[in-house]
Parts: C-alpha cells; structure tokens; sequence
C-alpha cells in the first residue's frame, strides 16, 4: 500500500525473455492491460517505481495527470524530461525480440489483473529481486546525463529518485 494513499495497493511482476511487446503494448493502447509495464533495464530498484507510482496516484487523484492514465503517468513519472513520448520510448515495452519486463498493477490484492495479464505475455516470470542482474546502469547514467562525481556522493537510486522528485520542481 501507499502511505499517502492506503487504499491503494501497489502489485509488481518481473518477467524475463518476453517475446511480444508489440502484442503487449497493443493490449495497452487499446485498454486490455490495465498495468503499466516498464523495460526492467531501466529500473535500478523498485523503491524507483514506488516512487513513480506514488506521485501518478497523488496527480490522478488531484485530476492532474499529464498523461492520459494513471499508468501512462507512472511511465512519464519515471522519465527525468518532460515530453511523454520520450518516457513512453524510454520505459515502456519495445518491439525487441526478447526483453525484460516489469509489471506494474494497482489495486489487485485478489491477483485477478496478474493472471489476466500474465496469460498475455509470452516470457518468465522470475523473482522481483532479480531487477539487479537485469538494470543497464549505463543507459540510466547516460539518459539521467549522471557525472561521476554526483554517484560518489550518492548511490544511483538516490541520484535517480532524487531527479524524479524535483523534474517539476523548476
């Protein structure tokens, strides 16, 4: 659950060699999946999505969104630029023939939407703590443009999450 919101429930999935993106993101436009499904390379840790996800809940209750669902703007929320598109290419589900994948669903304590969704994706599912083994730090550095000197300070989560938090601080 969310501390601002306890209602919601926060569910997450990690799928590995997943074979139909493009089937999975069709799903998604057309309302069939209601998750958000993130490229898991992308992600150094799920704290980075809780964040995400926490801020897309907070903007949709305030009607406030900048995307056109709750689960478009945990995608955006995760990006550190602005334009939607961008996030959307960044940290959603590719046409790549094989790819990491992790799901995002909100209030599911029953596990129906999983099932639904898990029925859909043709991959692995694997254990959330495998995320480490999955991340491409690199590409997180250079789309988050992180210098050296800023991860000796702080970790990549903390340099990440604290560039999530303050992107609309300007």
């Amino acid at each position: 659950t969310l501390d601002l919101y306890p209602d919601t429930t926060v569910t997450m999935a990690l799928f590995s060699q997943v074979t139909n993106g493009a089937e999975i993101r069709r799903k998604i436009t057309d309302g069939t999946i209601a998750a958000a499904v993130i490229n898991a390379q992308m992600i150094c840790d799920p704290f980075q999505v809780l964040v995400a996800v926490n801020k897309a809940v907070h903007l949709d209750k305030l009607d406030r969104k900048k995307t056109k669902t709750v689960f478009g703007e945990i995608l955006f929320n995760l990006s550190p630029g602005n334009n939607i598109l961008a996030a959307y290419q960044k940290f959603g589900v590719q046409d790549a023939k094989s790819q990491d994948l992790l799901l995002v669903l909100l209030n599911d304590p029953q596990g129906q939407q999983l099932e639904q969704v898990y029925s859909i994706i043709q991959g692995t599912r694997i254990p959330l703590e495998s995320l480490r083994d999955i991340v491409d730090e690199q590409k997180i550095i250079k789309l988050f443009k992180i210098p050296d000197a800023e991860r000796k300070v702080g970790g990549l989560l903390d340099v990440v999450v604290c560039r999530m938090a303050t992107k609309d601080a300007g």
